[in-house]
């Protein structure tokens, strides 16, 4: 989409056609992520064709059980599973199989869901997301009452501040313009974990980066109104 408009000669808000692109390639962003020093779960990457007593046998030398199988292209945990053991390896694959052909297998971290919001280059108050499911999959992001939302998120100063810098690593590290938000897990030792990065974020009233403006005293309109004016 960003390309087409770039043809076009119409402005939009958000990142540009390499960051964008980028940050919808899970594997890629994590490629990313490690070169320049944000700390990210350990990953395989893996096809629909993969014989699964292959891929079994990597899961369980590298990034172990309990793991997660996602596509490696999708939002809104479309596809997405917590696999548990070999013997839920082959559901986990076929229900990510139908959304890609590339699917990223994932170390699980057990923890807090903590996502960073930017605006302009600065860091927004971080959001904690308690979702009713062990995973904050798509009936926790979508459906009422299934997800409380905290923020600013209840934390130490120094996990705060730790999170805020990965972001903008995170964030410089794609190129990224305008605005984003960067998702994390933090485990039982306080260590931040970044699992990918949002060029386009929901941008409702409802939706998580407006929340963490609203904490910064930054109203909807007035956010909105930001977003455009980066990009004229």
């Amino acid at each position: 989409m960003q390309s087409l408009l770039e043809l076009k000669g119409v402005k939009y808000t958000g990142s540009g056609v390499l960051s964008s692109s980028l940050s919808m390639d899970k594997a890629k962003s994590k490629v990313m992520f490690n070169h320049f020093g944000v700390s990210t779960p350990k990953w395989i990457e893996a096809t629909k064709h993969c014989p699964i007593s292959e891929l079994d046998k990597q899961i369980k030398d590298t990034i172990k059980y309990p793991c997660i199988v996602k596509p490696n292209d999708q939002g809104s945990t479309i596809g997405l599973t917590k696999c548990n053991s070999s013997n839920e390896l082959e559901e986990s694959m076929k229900l990510a199989t139908q959304f890609a052909n590339n699917i990223l297998l994932e170390e699980f971290i057990e923890g807090r869901e903590l996502s960073v919001g930017i605006v302009q280059g600065v860091p927004l108050p971080i959001l904690e997301i308690i979702p009713k499911h062990e995973i904050y999959d798509y009936e926790c992001k979508y459906t009422d009452g299934m997800s409380e939302y905290i923020v600013p998120a209840k934390i130490e100063k120094s996990l705060e501040i730790e999170l805020q810098r990965q972001a903008l690593i995170a964030f410089n590290s794609l190129s990224c313009e305008h605005y984003s938000r960067i998702d994390f897990r933090v485990d039982k030792d306080g260590i931040p974990y970044c699992f990918e990065i949002n060029t386009l974020p929901g941008m409702t009233s409802h939706s998580l980066v407006p929340k963490m403006a609203a904490a910064n005293g930054i109203q909807f309109n007035e956010l909105v109104d930001i977003i455009i004016k980066l990009a004229l």
